[in-house]
C-alpha cells in the first residue's frame, strides 16, 4: 500500500440511510483527516445498507456483502475485510450506533472526546489504521439518557436562551459521540414548555431519542378550574381544598382530566419515547388528605393515577410506557402497588449518600434506599429506570464534586441487578464545568460498566488539559478526595442532622475545604507557563467550594452555641458563603452557561435564606426550607 493510499481513507455511507448516518460518516472522516493530515472524504454509496459504514484505505477497493453481525440495539462491530489494504467495516444495529462506532474507532486511534472542550485528534502513522484490529461494543445499558429541568434553559429571555444553545451545540455531538442515546426534559409547574424547539434538530441528526413530561400533575389539573371544582383539588389535614399540589384522587373527573391531559401529550408528541407524569417536586407530596383520600399512602395514590393513563394507552402499540417516578414521598415501594404491564417504575434516590456506593454496608443512609430499589424491582417484574445525581448543580451546591469511584461501582450494581436503563441528570454547561470527571464516568459505565475509574480522571486531565495533565490529574483527585467528606446528606446547601454527626460532620468539611486549597494549589502550579481559561475557572471553582465548605462548617458550630454566641458565629459564617459567590461570578459565562450565570443567583437566595432560618430557630420543618 502506498503512502498516498494511506493517508487518504474514503468513507462510505449508505445513500439510503437518514442525516444520522450521514453525520456519523462525516465525524470519521474529519477525524481521519485530522489524525493523517489529509483530505477528508465521505460520499454516499447506494450499495450499502443504512445502519453500515466503510472506510476503504485503497482506491481499488470493492464492495463485498459478508452476512453482517446480529447487532441489537446499539451495538456495533467493527471488521477487516480484504488484506491489511482493502477496508475497515462498520455495521451496527442502528445508524445512531454509527455514531458510537465511529467515534470508538477514532479513540481506538488515539482520539480523545472530554466533556467541555473540543475533541483532540492526534496525528498518527498511516500503520496505525491498517494495524486496527477488529472489536465489538454492546453497551451495558440500553438506554443512556440525560436529563435536564427546561426552566434552566431560561428562554423566556433570548440572550439567555442563545448562551445556553451555544452550549448545546458542542454537547449534543459530544453525547452521542459517547454514546447517550436519550434525552429528557424535565417540565414544572410554572413551565409554558414541554421542549425547547431549537435543540430538536440538533437531537435528531444524531439519532438521540426524546422524553418530555416531569413534575406535570399540577399542569395537567388546570389550577384555574379550582374556582369552580374546589372538589377536583388535594385537601388538607383539615379537610379543606387548596389549588396546590396534585389532586383528588378519589375524583373520577379530576382522574379523568389528568388521564387526558396526559394522553393529549401522546397525540400531539408521538416522537416521545417515555411518558413522565410526575408528582408535585415537594418533600411532603402535595396528595390529598380528604375522607375517601386519607387512608392511601402516597403511592396508592400516585398509582392510581399513573395505572389509568396506562390503561388509556394499553391498546396502542406506538404509546410509550409511563413512568411511576419513585422519589421522596414514594421512595419506599408500598406492598400493595399494582403496576399494569406497561407502566415502569423510575427510581430517583435524591436523598442517598454520594460518599459511599450504593451498596457499601459501611454507609448508614444507603442500605435503606438499595432495598427499596430491589423492593421495587420485586413488584415491577424488573421493569426499571435509575435516575442519578452524579451531575445536579442543586443538590451539591453550584460546588465542584467528583465521584468517579462511586460511579462505578452503582452502575456495575445497577447492572448486575439486571437494570438496563440509567440516566443522569445535568445542569447545562455548569455541569460540564463542575462535574467533568462525573460526566465522563457516567458515559464510559453506561457503555461498559467494568471501566476504571482512576483511567478515567487520567484521561480526563490529559483530555482537557493536555498541556498541564499531571497537575489537573492531582487536582482532581483531591476534589475526589473532598467529596467523600461532604456528600453524605443529601443537599450540600442544608446541613441538618443529628447533633451527634454535625460534630462530626463540622471537622470534615473544614477538612474537604482544605483539601479543596490543594486541589487549587496543584493547578496553580501550571498557572505561569500554561494557564488557560478552563484552567482559571475550574480554580474558581475551587475556591468557591473551599469557602462554602468552611462556611458550612462554621455554621455547624454555631448551631452548637447558644446566646449571641450563636448569633455572632452564625452570621459570620453566612456572610462567608454568601461572599463566596464571588468566585462563580468571575467566571466567563460561555463557560459557567445559563445556571452558573443566573439561576444559581436566584438559588441560593433560597438556601441562605434557609441557613438564616435554622439559625434563628424559628424555621419551618427542615424538610420544607427549600
Amino acid at each position: 500500500m502506498s503512502k498516498q493510499d494511506a493517508v487518504a481513507p474514503r468513507v462510505r455511507f449508505s445513500a439510503a440511510a437518514s442525516q444520522v448516518a450521514a453525520v456519523a460518516a462525516d465525524d470519521l472522516a474529519i477525524g481521519l483527516a485530522a489524525m493523517l493530515g489529509a483530505e477528508g472524504e465521505s460520499a454516499a454509496d447506494p450499495s450499502l445498507p443504512p445502519a453500515e459504514i466503510r472506510i476503504d484505505l485503497s482506491r481499488s477497493v470493492t464492495s463485498a456483502h459478508a452476512a453482517p453481525i446480529a447487532n441489537e440495539g446499539d451495538s456495533f462491530d467493527v471488521s477487516r475485510e480484504g488484506d491489511p489494504a482493502g477496508s475497515i467495516v462498520i455495521r451496527a444495529a442502528s445508524e445512531r450506533g454509527l455514531i458510537h462506532a465511529a467515534s470508538s474507532l477514532l479513540q481506538k486511534l488515539g482520539a480523545q472526546f472530554p466533556p467541555g472542550v473540543s475533541p483532540s485528534y492526534p496525528r498518527i502513522d498511516p500503520a496505525r489504521i491498517t494495524a486496527l484490529e477488529p472489536f465489538r461494543v454492546t453497551p451495558a445499558f440500553r438506554r443512556r439518557a440525560f436529563v435536564s429541568d427546561i426552566m434552566t434553559w431560561n428562554y423566556t429571555f433570548p440572550d439567555r436562551l442563545e448562551l445556553h444553545l451555544r452550549h448545546d451545540r458542542e454537547f449534543i455531538p459530544w453525547m452521542a459521540r459517547r454514546g447517550i442515546n436519550t434525552f429528557s426534559y424535565i417540565r414544572h409547574a410554572h413551565d409554558t414548555l414541554l421542549k425547547i424547539d431549537e435543540v430538536a434538530p440538533l437531537l435528531r441528526s444524531r439519532g438521540i431519542g426524546v422524553e418530555y413530561g416531569g413534575h406535570v400533575l399540577q399542569l395537567l389539573l388546570p389550577r384555574e378550574r379550582f374556582a369552580d371544582h374546589p372538589e377536583y383539588f388535594p385537601a388538607g389535614d383539615d379537610g379543606g381544598r387548596v389549588a396546590l399540589g396534585n389532586l383528588c384522587v378519589s375524583n373520577p373527573d379530576a382522574v379523568a382530566l389528568v388521564r387526558e391531559g396526559a394522553l393529549d401529550y401522546v397525540r400531539r408528541h408521538p416522537e416521545n419515547e417515555l411518558l413522565h407524569i410526575w408528582g408535585a417536586d415537594v418533600h411532603r407530596g402535595a396528595w390529598c388528605r380528604c375522607a375517601q383520600c386519607r387512608d392511601l399512602p402516597p403511592q396508592l395514590q400516585y398509582m392510581k393515577i399513573v395505572n389509568a393513563i396506562a390503561d388509556a394507552l394499553a391498546s396502542d402499540s406506538n404509546a410509550p410506557p409511563v413512568a411511576y417516578l419513585a422519589y421522596h414521598d414514594t421512595i419506599e415501594p408500598h406492598p400493595g402497588l399494582k403496576p399494569r404491564e406497561n407502566v415502569w417504575f423510575e427510581w430517583a434516590p435524591r436523598e442517598r449518600c454520594y460518599s459511599h456506593a450504593l451498596d457499601d454496608p459501611a454507609c448508614e443512609i444507603n442500605p435503606r434506599l438499595l432495598d427499596s430499589l430491589k423492593r421495587y424491582l420485586e413488584i415491577f417484574n424488573g421493569r426499571g429506570h435509575i435516575f442519578e445525581y452524579y451531575a445536579d448543580a442543586i443538590l451539591f451546591g453550584g460546588l465542584g464534586f467528583a465521584t468517579p469511584a462511586i460511579v462505578s461501582r452503582d452502575l456495575r450494581l445497577y447492572r448486575a441487578l439486571g437494570l438496563t436503563s440509567i440516566s443522569c441528570l445535568t445542569f447545562g454547561a455548569y455541569s460540564v464545568m463542575a462535574y467533568p470527571v462525573n460526566l465522563e464516568a457516567f458515559v464510559r459505565g453506561s457503555r461498559d460498566a467494568d471501566f476504571e475509574p482512576d483511567v478515567t480522571v487520567v484521561d480526563m486531565s490529559t483530555g482537557r488539559h493536555p498541556r498541564c495533565a499531571p497537575e489537573m490529574a492531582a487536582a482532581y483527585r483531591a476534589i475526589e478526595r473532598a467529596s467523600r467528606l461532604c456528600l453524605d446528606y443529601a443537599d450540600v446547601m442544608h446541613p441538618v442532622m443529628p447533633p451527634e454527626k454535625a460534630a462530626r460532620k463540622r471537622d470534615q468539611l473544614r477538612e474537604a475545604a482544605l483539601i479543596f486549597n490543594e486541589a487549587i494549589a496543584a493547578a496553580d502550579q501550571i498557572s505561569r507557563s500554561s494557564e488557560t481559561v478552563l484552567a482559571d475557572a475550574e480554580k474558581d471553582l475551587w475556591r468557591y467550594s473551599s469557602d462554602v465548605l468552611a462556611g458550612l462548617s462554621d455554621y455547624l458550630g454555631a448551631l452548637e452555641q447558644t446566646g449571641v454566641h450563636r448569633k455572632i458565629w452564625g452570621e459570620a459564617a453566612i456572610t462567608r458563603v454568601t461572599d463566596a459567590v464571588k468566585h462563580i461570578r468571575s467566571i466567563d459565562n460561555e463557560i459557567k452557561g445559563t445556571w452558573g450565570a443566573y439561576d444559581l443567583e436566584w438559588l441560593r437566595e433560597l438556601w441562605l435564606r434557609g441557613l438564616q432560618r435554622g439559625l434563628d430557630g424559628d424555621g419551618k420543618p427542615a424538610e420544607e426550607l427549600f
